[in-house]
């Protein structure tokens, strides 16, 4: 949950930091389920940018 206000430059770091564990988290579940490095970290980014790509046609369509 973010502590900060939108316009703190703090609130930045903060995300990064809490992602990043959870990020973290996340890629050793799928290691330990038996994909490989590789596997999960191309398949983590083809997710991100369809995210990225949808959130850009929602931003567009405002």
């Amino acid at each position: 949950m973010p502590h900060h206000p939108a316009d703190d430059a703090f609130r930045a770091v903060q995300r990064e930091e809490v992602l990043e564990v959870a990020f973290r988290n996340f890629v050793q579940m799928a290691l330990t389920a038996g994909w490989n490095e590789p596997e999960v970290a191309l398949t983590l980014a083809d997710i991100a940018d369809d995210y990225v790509m949808a959130l850009a046609g929602r931003v567009a369509e405002k």
